[in-house]
């Protein structure tokens, strides 16, 4: 009996140990290779995306990770998709959120309630130059062409690129500045992502588009699209990148587009720590530096108490940069503002002159008090809504308060002589001046 006891031992005994181990294997098995979500806050195309798409090529190919997942969120320069991020993924230790400088100004542009302080930073992975392309058809042959054709007529020139207030609109604002051009001259369309912006170059519907190298780099290389010019610092081009800098055609222009990963709040530690070294091996994998090279992108890799004290210093820097240009902005249109109101106030007043059918005189305003409260309204409702609404509309409202303040009382005629005169100072301004005003929901 005692034999076969042993025998039967001996043969179970493998079994038994497989099956005590099984508990062990599935806990460092599942921690070695996870599965991973990466939010990409942009739609398909842009750099954003594709960083997303590498990381979940490179993950999947060396088996960091058994499966990775790219969900995308597009709108107001990520802001949209940090928050969706932070609300879906809080306390989940397999998911990451793509981020960069776009993010950091999109969230002081568009005043997030949502921000980078509620997301758990992990590491910084690259940076990329930004890049002016135009179609291979296009007459610019060089950034001189483009910039003197830029100061000639600002409006006419057309520049396509990723959400207002990001990094392709710094750089085409910072260009407006070195060459004189006033910044309401610049005409800048906002792209949700990089594939709509390149739609738009290739198909000539903007005079010029900014991005960075990568989401070019293809067309650029098969003739379709030509480079004029890289963000790239001095003294010299890129390393690796045959495409003349700012700085070479007397520009002095340096821009570097950073991106890295941040992890939801809510995890803790030791699942920080995982992420972060799951991080740590992809940058250290060759496919990934095969990516960077082929893409045109700066190795930057930092991570740990190094990258939260750069997260922090980069929102300090352009925080501050974001609404003094906000604020710059409201100034270069104030002159405007307070010539329209006083146009509007005396083409108002005239109309309030002018009999009504039968010889009745127009209503007049009862009280001085009155009236000042309306054309403040007026006039403040304006600046409320020049961006939202568009100047068109905007002042259209405008002059409709001013004309009641002063006595009208017919609202559909004073409506469309609103919208009339609205619409012949836009003309004049936009494509008699060169001067560029908020189209908003008419654009």
């Amino acid at each position: 009996m005692r034999i076969g006891q042993q025998y039967l031992w001996a043969r179970m005994r493998p079994l038994t140990l497989a099956f005590a181990m099984l508990p062990l294997h599935a806990l460092f098995g599942q921690g070695a290779v996870p599965d991973i979500t990466i939010h990409a806050p942009a739609a398909p195309g842009g750099g954003w995306d594709q960083t997303a798409r590498v990381m979940q090529h490179v993950l999947r190919s060396t088996g960091l990770a058994r499966s990775v997942q790219v969900v995308n969120a597009a709108g107001a320069a990520g802001t949209i998709g940090l928050a969706r991020f932070v609300s879906a993924e809080r306390g989940n230790p397999n998911a990451l959120l793509v981020t960069g400088l776009v993010m950091v100004s999109g969230i002081a542009a568009n005043q997030s309630p949502v921000t980078l302080a509620d997301v758990t930073p992990i590491a910084r992975l690259s940076g990329e130059y930004e890049v002016i392309v135009v179609p291979a058809s296009s007459p610019f042959r060089s950034l001189r062409d483009l910039t003197d054709a830029f100061r000639a007529n600002p409006r006419a020139i057309s520049w396509g690129g990723g959400s207002a207030g990001g990094t392709d609109d710094i750089l085409v604002r910072l260009l407006a500045d070195r060459v004189g051009v006033p910044r309401v001259g610049v005409n800048y369309i906002a792209y949700s992502g990089g594939g709509q912006a390149l739609a738009a170059v290739l198909g000539a519907h903007v005079s010029a588009a900014v991005s960075g190298l990568g989401e070019f780099a293809s067309q650029i290389e098969a003739g379709q699209l030509r480079a004029l010019a890289i963000s790239a610092p001095p003294p010299g081009r890129a390393e690796g990148i045959d495409i003349p800098t700012f700085h070479e055609q007397g520009v002095d222009l340096t821009l570097l587009n950073w991106r890295g990963v941040v992890a939801p709040p809510g995890i803790s530690r030791q699942e920080r720590r995982a992420l972060e070294r799951l991080v740590e091996q992809l940058a250290a994998r060759a496919e990934w530096k095969e990516v960077l090279q082929r893409n045109g992108w700066v190795d930057l890799h930092l991570q740990g108490p190094e990258f939260d004290r750069f997260l922090t210093s980069e929102i300090a820097r352009v925080a501050p940069l974001v609404a003094q240009a906000q604020g710059a902005g409201a100034r270069d249109y104030f002159g405007l503002f307070v010539l329209l109101g006083a146009a509007t106030s005396l083409v108002a007043v005239a109309m309030g002159a002018v009999k009504r059918p039968g010889g009745a005189t127009p209503v007049t305003p009862t009280t001085d008090a009155g009236t000042l409260g309306i054309l403040t309204l007026a006039f403040i409702l304006d600046i409320a809504l020049f961006e939202t609404l568009g100047f068109v509309l905007a002042s259209a409202v405008m002059f409709v308060l001013v004309a009641r303040a002063f006595g009208s009382r017919r609202l559909a005629r004073d409506a469309v002589v609103g919208l009339g005169l609205a619409l012949l100072v836009f003309a004049g301004f936009t494509s008699g001046l060169g001067i560029s005003l908020p189209a908003g929901v008419l654009g």
